[in-house]
């Protein structure tokens, strides 16, 4: 078990020396039976009223639903949601229709007045490249049929195959500084010269444009989306359209006047077992079993926030991502022990990433003490 255990711990090192997701991430919407923002930004949403449906895999709760008609999600505009000259978008959506109306245009997320505005950025999919721009001449949409996916900054010439309703697309828009790319499940569709500064006043919408005349309203289904201030690699696009399904957790949603009984922790010492100084506000945390997977269940609680309760830990990591205050003396991680499993004291592995930085510690707790990881932010 243990040689599997290091084979496994090994693989993931190996894939992570070429893929840091959480590097640069500025928004990261999981659509884990909610709208929260999991890049520790607090980008959360002011306004949904998208439909929770079932991503993918199947998983029910875990996506949202747009039905073209005046379903939308909001953010709030804030710096972390503006880039310099380079940026990246991820999205996964299953279109279930098109916009009729005139410009044929279906926007699956979009900052600053509709994307021809200096500074926004979107992802949407029309009819523009097959009908050599037409598609905005002021008749109602006819041919759907041939659709392409785009982003800002967008080719000329349309491609192949054209979007079909009911499949799912995973979508990645890169901006370097100097060109834009899209990929199409994992396919690079074009890439042109295009240099622009992705900085506005604009809030950030999924599933219309913010433009009265353009609404462009989106029917589609919409899970994991992601906002880089960074150009992704080839391996991290790989890495975002393979991704696999134990990444994602399914969150029971509570029903409209359910009372949700409060989670009762007993009262346990805390013991320091490391203090990591780290150079990042934003970091990643992977937490596996550490040794033989013999059951241990856990809760983990961040600065008095509980991330997860009745986590088993087992060879496949979970990763949170979790925000460093400066000079936050409550930047603690602290691991509460269900049970012990058939072996304890109930024992982890943590792998933290600082950037590209990777430390590995080992978090232990038993029925009367919990184990903790302080975090400082270097100053």
């Amino acid at each position: 078990m243990l040689r599997i255990l290091f084979l496994l711990l090994f693989l993931n090192y190996s894939a992570s020396a070429q893929t840091n997701l959480s590097l640069g991430l500025a928004a990261y919407y999981p659509f884990n039976g909610n709208t929260n923002d999991e890049s520790g930004n607090n980008n959360n949403p002011v306004f949904n009223n998208a439909t929770l449906t079932a991503d993918r895999f199947g998983s029910v709760n875990s996506a949202y639903h747009f039905n073209g008609k005046n379903n939308y999600i909001k953010i709030l505009n804030s710096p972390s949601l503006n880039s310099k000259n380079t940026i990246s978008l991820s999205v996964w959506v299953k279109p279930t229709g098109f916009y009729y109306d005139i410009c044929h245009a279906s926007q699956i997320l979009s900052k600053g007045g509709g994307n021809y505005m200096d500074g926004s950025y979107a992802l949407r999919f029309d009819d523009a490249l097959y009908t050599q721009g037409n598609g905005c001449g002021g008749e109602i949409l006819k041919d759907s049929t041939h659709q392409n996916f785009r982003g800002t900054g967008t080719s000329t010439s349309p491609y192949s195959p054209y979007i079909k309703k009911g499949e799912w697309y995973n979508l990645v828009y890169i901006n370097d500084g100097d060109s834009a790319k899209l990929f199409v499940n994992c396919t690079l569709k074009y890439a042109i010269k295009f240099s622009e500064i992705f900085t506005n006043k604009d809030d950030l919408f999924i599933g219309k444009s913010d433009d009265e005349l353009f609404p462009f309203w989106l029917n589609a289904t919409v899970d994991d989306v992601r906002i880089y201030n960074r150009a992704l690699t080839k391996d991290e696009v790989k890495a975002l359209c393979i991704e696999p399904k134990k990444i994602k957790e399914n969150k029971p949603v509570a029903k409209k006047d359910t009372i949700t009984k409060p989670i009762v922790l007993e009262k346990r010492e805390k013991k320091i077992l490391n203090q990591l100084e780290v150079e990042h506000d934003s970091i990643s945390v992977t937490l596996y079993d550490n040794g033989i997977v013999d059951g241990d269940s856990v809760t983990l609680i961040y600065k008095d926030t509980i991330l997860t309760t009745h986590q088993l830990l087992t060879d496949k990591g979970r990763t949170f991502i979790i925000k460093i205050d400066k000079g936050d003396a409550n930047n603690e991680l602290i691991m509460y022990a269900e049970n012990l499993g058939s072996i304890p004291p109930n024992t982890a592995l943590m792998v933290i990433y600082d950037g590209k930085k990777r430390y590995e510690l080992n978090i232990s707790s038993s029925k009367t003490s919990n184990g903790v990881i302080r975090f400082k932010l270097k100053e």
